[in-house]
């Protein structure tokens, strides 16, 4: 099999990952006119593993961020583009290989600012101990989406530099996520040290869920439309896909009523009443939920639809 090229995602530990998974392999096949092979890393194999092209099994899996990181050396393509599993593609993604063609070997996409911003970035110099003299600027980035070179010249230094800093990760005193390890964090701080600057902004790339408003979507007409909260009055169309961010995805309303449509077709006579039921459980729940926490009530369980 040639594997020069390939989209991955990740699911490990408990059924839901491996939904979402499964539900992004649709979208991304129901928009692509000739599909690139889509691998997903693992920690089994199971009825919604069962479409990928490949399935790459880890060993040992931690079941949390750590299992992301190994994407980067066990990808089987030589040129992967990563897409988390809680995203939805909503037209082909096949330009995006040329937006990371001329890029370093591992691209993001984000920011950078001057190394004595105090406003942003992820990081403080004086933080940074032996790595302090190899940055001279600042970055952030977004992990829905990244891209891995594993055959170009930079791709092992990059590697080593990751695996370095997850080793010693609480040394560092991260801005966000200074005690719980995040690939962000590890991905922006490598890439200043080896001067992989971001590719290009992602706001027009992907809309992030959390940081977005005036979401307009519909995933069969290729219809996608929003604002970023910290950008009022600029509206992104023609975007590549939603990232919506944690497991809790599958529990939006924008999400599940996008996953109907995958699996029914547009809303018509014949399955109304299944999708007012969806709608009815999803508002119910949502309902319950709230006054749980009103009256600080934990739950017994959670019942979540993800089709």
């Amino acid at each position: 099999m040639d594997n020069k090229k390939g989209f991955i995602t990740i699911a490990t530990g408990k059924d839901k990952y491996y939904i979402l998974a499964h539900n992004l392999l649709r979208s991304y096949r129901y928009h692509s006119q000739s599909p690139t092979p889509f691998a997903i890393l693992c920690d089994r194999e199971n009825e919604w593993t069962a479409g990928f092209d490949q399935i790459v099994l880890i060993d040992n899996p931690a079941c949390a961020i750590a299992d992301k990181l190994r994407i980067l050396e066990l990808s089987p393509y030589d040129e992967t583009i990563f897409i988390d599993a809680d995203s939805l593609v909503y037209k082909d993604l096949e330009p995006l290989w040329c937006l990371f063609k001329d890029g370093p070997d591992v691209s993001v996409l984000g920011h950078t600012y001057p190394p004595d911003d105090s406003e942003h970035g992820w990081w403080e110099a004086n933080n940074l101990g032996e790595l302090r003299n190899q940055v001279d600027y600042k970055m952030t980035c977004q992990g829905g989406v990244y891209f891995v070179r594993k055959n170009g010249k930079d791709y092992s230094a990059f590697l080593k530099t990751c695996q370095n800093i997850q080793a010693h990760y609480m040394d560092y005193r991260f801005r966000i996520f200074p005690d719980q390890l995040e690939d962000e964090t590890i991905f922006c701080l490598a890439s200043c040290v080896h001067h992989f600057r971001p590719v290009k902004d992602w706001v027009d790339i992907f809309a992030y869920y959390p940081e977005i408003r005036l979401l307009e979507q519909d995933i069969l007409s290729a219809s996608l439309s929003y604002e970023w909260c910290i950008f009022p009055g600029s509206v992104y169309r023609d975007s590549f896909l939603i990232h919506f961010s944690t497991s809790y995805a599958a529990n939006r309303w924008e999400y599940k009523k996008e996953i109907f449509k995958l699996k029914n077709g547009p809303l018509r006579i014949s399955n109304s009443l299944e999708y007012l039921r969806l709608r009815m459980a999803h508002f119910m729940k949502k309902s319950i939920k709230t006054i749980r926490r009103r009256l600080k009530i934990k739950p017994a369980y959670e019942l979540d639809i993800y089709y």
